[in-house]
């Protein structure tokens, strides 16, 4: 016999399997719903209103999962957004100052290309693959953590893989990404599910490729220097949070990690 609880966390990733699915269906088929509007592919509304229709589904899902009032919080729109900026801002100081050194500021950014390139697509990613996916499967799933963190992981980096220009590149940018979703969502959990920190971090780190041009400029994956400097945010991040949770024994880190 399967437990009532089983039950309940095999319907879960059941939605949220089918979540993903209608979510890549309607990104795939996104031009021709929106093509009746006549706007430019590169156009910031047709940008915003096909992140708009891909987020119907996993509205629809969330209502199954959690009672109206119960949602945003859920998803992680419930922790101070002034704090997520400033720890966003914080921990990839350090990819804005190396960037300064080896690269040159770039003289042709816009706020379309902030918008388009950085704000957006942090926003939607964010609430996508951590809110809904990673932070449904953890907390309402019951999942450890690497199973969790995985399909989100897997499908951020498949929907990275365009920005490379051959194969080793698009499995560079692959993989580069999905240690990046492993990353974001062990810092959503450490900050007490506040989505503000993995969207901040997110956005900061794309506007540091759009401020700046350096090695890897337009490719995910990035060159030697850039994920160095990646790396050293990554690093000072996850130090900075462990120490932090622990003088102020949080215990935000004591996780199941690999349990179904």
């Amino acid at each position: 016999m399967i437990s009532s609880i089983k039950k309940s966390r095999l319907a879960t990733l059941i939605l949220i399997i089918l979540g993903c699915v209608l979510v890549f269906m309607v990104q795939w088929n996104a031009s021709e719903l929106l093509a009746p509007l006549h706007l430019q592919s590169k156009s910031l509304v047709r940008y915003i209103l096909k992140c708009l229709l891909s987020l119907i589904p996993v509205t629809i899902i969330m209502f199954i999962l959690h009672k109206p009032s119960a949602i945003m919080e859920s998803l992680g729109f419930k922790g101070s957004i002034l704090r997520g900026l400033l720890f966003g801002f914080l921990f990839t100081t350090p990819l804005y100052i190396g960037f300064a050194i080896i690269g040159h500021f770039n003289a042709g950014l816009t706020l379309h290309s902030i918008l388009y390139f950085s704000l957006i697509p942090a926003l939607f990613e964010e609430i996508l693959f951590r809110g809904f996916i990673f932070g449904q499967l953890f907390r309402v799933g019951k999942l450890g953590f690497f199973w969790a963190a995985l399909l989100p992981a897997v499908l951020f980096g498949l929907f990275h893989i365009y920005q490379g220009h051959d194969l080793m590149s698009s499995l560079a940018a692959f993989g580069v990404t999905m240690l990046g979703s492993f990353f974001f969502s062990w810092m959503f959990v450490a900050w007490d599910y506040n989505l503000m920190v993995p969207i901040s971090l997110h956005f900061f780190m794309n506007l540091a490729w759009g401020l700046f041009i350096v090695e890897g400029t337009g490719n995910a994956a990035g060159g030697l220097a850039s994920n160095i400097l990646r790396a050293v945010c990554l690093i000072f991040a996850i130090m900075f949070t462990v120490i932090y949770d622990k003088r102020n024994n949080k215990d935000a880190l004591k996780f199941p990690v690999f349990k179904l």
